[in-house]
This record gives C-alpha cells, sequence and structure tokens, in this order.
C-alpha cells in the first residue's frame, strides 16, 4: 500500500509538473493554420534571452519573470473573425484589464490577477494597415510595472 501511495504521489507530480509547463493549446492549434504563424518561447529560453538583453535592468527582469511566452500572427483578413472566436478559449480564466481603438488598431489586454501582479497576460491586437491580427500570451510573475517600462522603451 505504501509503494502505491509514492507511485500515485510521482505520477501526481509529473502530471502537475507536465500540465505547469505546457503550452496554450488553443494558440497551438491556431498556429496550425495555413494563414497563422506561431512561435513559443520557453522558461529556460527566456531567461537566457534575459541576460542577453542589451536594455535597462526593468526589461531583464520582466523577462526573467516569465514561465512561457507564445506569439501568434496572421496577415490574411479573412482569416481575423475565425482566429478571435477560436481565441475565446483563452480569455474565460481571464478578466479584460483593457480595451483601446487608436486610428487603425484595436487592442484588448485580457489579464489573471495573483496579488498585485499577474500570473497571464493576453494582449489581442488588429491593425488596419496593414492588416496584421496579433495575439501574445505570457504567463509568469508578471509586474504591471516592468510591462510598461517594457513597452516604452520598445516604442
Amino acid at each position: 500500500m505504501n509503494n502505491f501511495r509514492k507511485i500515485t504521489f510521482g505520477l501526481l507530480m509529473i502530471a502537475m509538473a507536465i500540465t505547469g509547463s505546457a503550452q496554450n493549446k488553443t494558440f497551438e492549434k491556431i498556429g496550425e493554420l495555413p494563414e497563422a504563424q506561431y512561435a513559443y518561447i520557453s522558461e529556460s529560453m527566456l531567461s537566457s534571452m534575459g541576460s542577453m538583453v542589451n536594455q535597462t535592468q526593468l526589461m531583464a527582469s520582466a523577462i526573467d519573470n516569465l514561465k512561457s511566452v507564445e506569439i501568434l500572427t496572421c496577415e490574411v483578413a479573412d482569416s481575423f473573425d475565425r482566429i478571435r472566436k477560436m481565441l475565446e478559449p483563452c480569455t474565460t480564466d481571464l478578466q479584460l484589464l483593457s480595451k483601446l481603438r487608436d486610428g487603425g488598431e484595436n487592442i484588448e489586454i485580457y489579464g489573471k490577477r495573483n496579488g498585485d501582479k499577474l500570473s497571464s497576460l493576453l494582449l489581442i491586437k488588429v491593425k488596419d494597415t496593414p492588416e496584421v491580427l496579433s495575439a501574445i500570451f505570457m504567463t509568469g510573475d508578471i509586474d504591471p510595472d516592468s510591462l510598461r517600462s517594457v513597452s516604452r522603451t520598445s516604442n
């Protein structure tokens, strides 16, 4: 009986580790569409990128605290509505934090709060000219102030 508990506990720990580091299956599925481009960046790749960043310390610390980043883009306007519908499951556990419309750009930012930080962040941007849909999904220990500083340095 004791061995059974150890085996069960071990399997549970493995399952939790796999689940915790799994990619967003919705993003991965959308990335299989011929008109979409998809990239997944793991925590280990992000941590090595953090040391290569030639920017401010805040930017490097923002990268170091991420567990994963997934990026999805599409330049076929006829597919935007279908992809937006496919992205809906990603927003079910997230709260709409901001919705912006500026000229030809529509941006929606969703997040999952964890105290004063975020554990997940989803940014969906649709641009009219040139026609591009971009979605970025980040997980980790996300500090909103660090993200603001990153966006300021990248503008």
